[in-house]
């Protein structure tokens, strides 16, 4: 019967076997970009408020050297006002720290505040 059509049974496993295969590589592909774009959120979320921290002192005529630090929504800000070596200026550092699953994760920026 060399003219019959179809599958053998080891074909048909084979081809199982690569779908499985396939599938597999799917599910664990899901399963990083969920965890991905719930860091990236977290991160959005400390990018957000280090932003809100800057012109909140910023908005301060010329802010007394000093520093402070505060927790919201799992992220916690600090910031350090500080007298740079030039005249009618201050310089302002913003740090905040967020969780992740793979243990904390941090970020600065440091910017030059004007005093008129």
């Amino acid at each position: 019967m060399h003219g019959t059509r179809g599958f053998t049974i080891v074909e048909a496993a084979v081809a199982l076997l690569i779908l499985n295969v396939g599938l597999l590589g799917l599910v664990a592909a899901a399963g990083v970009v969920s965890r991905m774009i719930g860091q990236g959120r977290q991160a959005t979320v400390a990018a957000a408020l280090a932003g809100e921290r800057l012109e909140t002192v910023r908005s301060l005529a010329c802010p007394a050297a000093g520093s402070g630090s505060e927790t919201r929504d799992g992220v916690t800000v600090g910031w350090e006002v500080g007298v740079p070596p030039f005249p009618r200026a201050r310089s302002l550092l913003v740090r905040v720290q967020w969780g992740t699953p793979r243990g904390p994760s941090a970020d600065s920026v440091t910017t030059l505040l004007h005093c008129p």
